[in-house]
Formats: structure tokens, sequence, C-alpha cells
């Protein structure tokens, strides 16, 4: 069962895995029309897709949260469980949030058992380690999200079903 939930929150891009080093996220992104997050750009840069991702989550901004990630291809029931894992992380007290490269073969197992494939390049990810005790197995409460550039600004990507012939 708790490798079906594991392989579940993957699918969305937003898996459960082990933490980093901590980083400072108090810092809100730069502020925009009325200042809300979402009316800013969307980031370019680590620290400021760190900010932006803290401050939309702090603040319950889904309209923030919903500009960043790349919906393209995505069916609705796959956008509403995802927002909804999404959802589920407003308001968590946040420890650390780094970006890391991702690795070569992250995908193989979402390839192999699930017939997956990213929606967008996946070059890093963003690990969100929230300051809540561990789990009951031991386990960190850690989101993170996979992340691809397009245009020059981070975007968040999404696993979805390849419908490619085999």
């Amino acid at each position: 069962m708790r490798r079906f939930c594991a392989i579940v929150m993957f699918a969305t891009g937003i898996a459960l895995v082990n933490p980093v080093e901590a980083m400072d996220t108090s810092s809100p992104p730069a502020k925009g029309i009325q200042g809300k997050a979402f009316a800013s750009p969307l980031p370019g840069q680590r620290d400021e897709l760190i900010a932006y991702v803290v401050h939309a989550l702090n603040t319950h901004d889904l309209d923030a949260i919903d500009r960043l990630v790349e919906w393209e291809g995505a069916r609705p029931l796959r956008r509403r469980m995802t927002l909804y894992q999404i959802r589920y992380n407003f308001g968590r007290p946040i420890k650390s949030a780094t970006v890391e490269a991702f690795p070569a073969d992250g995908f193989s197992d979402a390839k192999a058992e699930l017939n997956l494939k990213p929606n967008l390049l996946v070059t890093e990810r963003l690990r969100v380690v929230f300051d809540e005790p561990m789990g009951p197995n031991g386990e960190l409460p850690v989101s993170v999200f996979l992340l691809g550039k397009e245009n020059g600004v981070y975007r968040i990507s999404l696993l979805l079903a390849d419908t490619r012939p085999q």
C-alpha cells in the first residue's frame, strides 16, 4: 500500500523522498499587482523559484502554483489530483526548500512499471521539507516538485500516461 501511494504521488509530479540541506525560506517573492505572488512573473532563477513556491504554499495561493504547473496533456482527473496534493501542503510549516539536479535514471520505475512520461523535460527538482514530526516508518514530511525550464522560466512537470505505441 505504501509503495502504491508513493507511486501515485510520483505520477503527479510530487513524491515523498529524503530531505537535503536546509535553506532559508522566510523571504517572499517580489510582489506584483495587489501584492499577490501570482501577479509576479514566473521565476527564472533558483532562488526566485524557492521564494515563489514557499510564499504560495504559506499564503495558500493556488493561482500562483497553478500558473507554475505545465498542464499540457493533463486530463481533468490528473489536474484535480495534482491540485489536491498541492493544497494538502498549504499552511504546513516549511523547514527548508532546495533545488537539486534530477538524476538521469529518475524515471526508470515510472516508465517501466507505470508507462508514464514527463510532459516537460525534467532537469531539476524542488524539495520542500516540512517542519513536522517524522512519519510512522521514519520518513520525513517532504514534497518534491519535478522541474524543467520553458522559455527561460521554471515550470512544474507532471508525469502523464505515455500513449505512444510500444
